[in-house]
């Protein structure tokens, strides 16, 4: 019944995208009494009458300057009525976490406010006592239980406008800490991406725009753009909402904020592309490699500084594998800012502190009380945290968390170290920063986004939650935001961004965007056609490649290109002349030659094709694939004798069935009908239907080199017959 509920839910929202009221009323209706919600019905009923008001008002001929704002308020508040059936059908049984989490603040029938107080009221009785020596322990825990409440508060809430404004008001005011900004801005964008609340957007709207912190800016400014995501037709239709952000327009910084928040989470793209290349070739590397690297470790003289130096061996080893070519391969990508981390500390989400929603977007804190360190590593935390190491908060927690599982002899050690050790990693940590004019925006958009992706990733109950990083960003047609975001910097950005690493049909429609402006531009011609290729879309990608060429005296890879397109598309003479053409630039290339050859062959110049045959061969001897191409050009040209010579050699280099079946062809044009019939048995090889089309369908060419059509059908009796004696 839970699939039928959401089932009627995407009917509404159907019905009402296609302007169909009527309908989503009586759908509405059916959710309600599904739901039990009965409080609901008469406010459905007036909805009803105000549109039949609203018809019958516009069909007299009324004027009315309030009838899209009208249809738009009934459309909006339909849309909230099919929500609440939703969440009040669901509520009691759903093992879903939105759900679980309802139900018991439900149970509790907390308020928002007075959390809020109590928990201003446990940070000052921790400060007064923290400042007397006294031991805090017991109030850290309750701290901390307060902010999971103020979470799970705001996460489940519905329509309550007052609280909300209420959340704005205190989060702006200077009063909020940063655990209280970071539990409740979170909160907001996990609940709108789980049901669409107007105040809610409204709050992360009135946060972003009144706040002085930076931090907490590029927090609302995240969550806005992701509940834009799974919003932005509701967001689309609010007139009012839409007035407001199109004040954006005119500030330089909110657009400059919003690049960089939607070019934070257009990477978070390569993460799994990074995590698979870790998982399904570094690591594996690694473990061939480690019996070798623990035998090269064991020293007989028993000498443990010998063990420190660098052994070229070691090197020797690394150089023969491809781990130094990985490894060098993923430091450029982090270097373009890919997230490394993510695999890396994955399974340290185990923890039963992560089975907590709320605390996968809590600022690190080296007191938790789940965590133990000691003062070494205690400070080497707070020093990734506080220099604006690109670390992201629980990442931090994973660590802490794994570390304090340690044996206390190996914590001490560590421990020890790490406090050396702090002062320079703290120097290092901030040289290795990226330049940017806002760096604390930049940092803290990084650090919010990979807690989030982390979050709708691993987070173990995460059923019925909906993954904004599920499918691409689409940010050009977002509302406002696509608008401001549509010029050709960002379009090029992202467009790079995104076919550097092979991800051809995003970056398609953002270069043909860019397109618009730079058709002159031949390079982005050549990108297009590539993107096109890629997909499979032949015609298009021959049509922007011919473009490219006609703007730019075309290069190597371009002439390849159309070659490889011509040849596809069955073009042959066009084919052949680019692949010419290449072979002008590249005149040893052995593929060059034999794709000239194929394509000469197709077009009926024969010996043309043979002259690129043996050019290939003699670059590149013994090669069966070559031998094959001369001994079936050789056949053609009427060359019988030395066809039947190249497919004795291929037959013993590397034998396949069509090998058998050509070079009985060849026997069979020179009448040696025995020697025909022994290499067409060897041909069918168990498979009499495969090598009675192959045969048919090349009778017509052999016909056309003076093979008789009877002598033909009694060959082809004679192998496929049971009696299998030799003539």
């Amino acid at each position: 019944m839970a699939d039928k509920i959401k089932e009627l839910h995407s009917r509404t929202t159907e019905l009402l995208d296609a302007g169909r009221i009527f309908e989503a009323i009586t759908v509405v209706k059916v959710m309600l009494d599904k739901a039990g919600v009965k409080s609901h019905v008469d406010n459905l009923l007036k909805i009803e009458q105000t549109y039949r008001y609203m018809i019958h008002y516009m069909i007299e001929g009324v004027h009315d300057e309030g009838r899209e704002r009208m249809l738009s308020d009934i459309t909006d508040q339909l849309r909230m009525l099919s929500d609440m059936a939703v969440r009040a059908y669901m509520t009691p049984d759903s093992p879903e976490y939105y759900y679980s989490v309802l139900r018991f603040v439900n149970l509790r029938k907390e308020c928002l406010a007075d959390i809020i107080r109590e928990y201003g009221k446990i940070v000052s009785e921790m400060t007064l006592a923290e400042l007397g020596g006294n031991d805090v322990s017991d109030m850290r825990r309750r701290k901390e239980e307060q902010l999971v409440r103020l979470f799970n508060s705001i996460f489940v809430s519905l329509g309550s406008d007052t609280e909300y404004a209420e959340i704005a008001r205190y989060l702006t005011s200077g009063y909020a800490d940063d655990n209280v900004s970071a539990q409740s801005i979170s909160a907001l964008t996990l609940s709108l991406l789980c049901f669409y609340d107007k105040g809610k957007f409204n709050t992360l709207l009135d946060v972003y725009d009144n706040t002085q912190s930076e931090k907490l800016a590029a927090r609302a400014l995240v969550g806005i753009v992701l509940a834009m995501v799974e919003n932005a037709g509701r967001i689309e239709s609010d007139r009012l909402l839409m007035n407001r952000m199109s004040l954006w327009k005119d500030s330089l910084i909110t657009y400059r904020r919003l690049h960089e928040v939607i070019r934070v989470i257009v990477g978070t793209r390569d993460t799994e592309r990074v995590s698979s290349k870790m998982k399904d070739e570094v690591i594996p590397e690694i473990m061939k490699l480690r019996p070798d690297i623990l035998k090269k470790l064991r020293n007989p003289e028993g000498d443990p500084d010998m063990m420190m130096d660098n052994n070229p061996e070691w090197e020797d080893m690394l150089a023969k594998s491809d781990l130094t070519k990985k490894m060098q391969e993923l430091s450029e990508m982090q270097s373009d800012g890919a997230d490394l981390m993510m695999v890396t500390l994955s399974n340290l989400k185990q923890f039963p502190f992560f089975n907590i929603a709320a605390n996968w977007f809590l600022p690190f804190d080296s007191q938790h009380s789940e965590i133990r360190l000691g003062e070494g590593m205690c400070r080497l935390m707070d020093v990734m945290k506080d220099t604006g190491s690109m670390v992201c908060d629980s990442d931090l927690y994973s660590l802490a968390l794994a570390f304090a599982q340690m044996p206390e002899a190996q914590k001490n050690m560590i421990s020890a170290q790490m406090s050396a050790q702090a002062d320079q990693f703290k120097e290092e940590s901030r040289s290795a920063l990226p330049s940017s004019n806002a760096p604390q925006f930049d940092i803290e958009t990084l650090k919010s986004v990979r807690d989030l992706y982390r979050f709708f990733k691993l987070f173990r109950k995460r059923e019925g939650l909906k993954d904004p990083f599920a499918r691409p960003l689409c940010f050009t047609e977002l509302p406002v935001i696509g608008e401001m975001m549509n010029d050709n910097e960002m379009l090029e950005l992202i467009g790079e961004f995104y076919f550097k690493r092979g991800y051809y049909a995003d970056a398609l429609p953002l270069f043909v965007s860019l397109n618009t402006d730079r058709a002159e531009d031949a390079s982005l011609w050549e990108k297009i056609g590539f993107c096109h290729q890629s997909e499979n879309r032949l015609n298009p990608a021959l049509e922007a490649y011919e473009k490219a060429s006609l703007l730019k005296s075309p290069g190597l890879w371009l002439i390849k290109k159309l070659a490889y397109i011509n040849r596809r598309l069955g073009n042959c003479h066009k084919a052949s002349e680019y692949y010419l053409q290449a072979l002008q630039n590249d005149p040893d290339n052995v593929s060059l030659l034999m794709n000239a050859g194929n394509m000469l062959l197709e077009t009926g110049d024969t010996a043309a094709a043979l002259t690129h045959f043996y050019h290939a061969n003699y670059i590149s001897t013994e090669s069966p694939r070559i031998m094959r191409a001369i001994a079936w050009a050789e056949l053609l040209s009427g060359n019988f004798s030395k066809s039947s010579g190249y497919y004795c050699k291929v037959i013993t280099l590397d034998a396949r069935p069509s090998d058998y079946l050509n070079a009985g062809h060849a026997a069979l044009l020179q009448s040696d009908l025995k020697e025909a019939v022994r290499m067409y048995r060897l041909a069918v090889n168990g498979n009499e239907s495969d090598f009675e089309m192959a045969y048919l369908s090349d009778m017509p060419t052999l016909q056309t080199l003076g093979a008789d059509k009877v002598v033909m059908q009694l060959v082809l009796d004679t192998v496929l017959s049971e009696e299998n004696h030799v003539i």
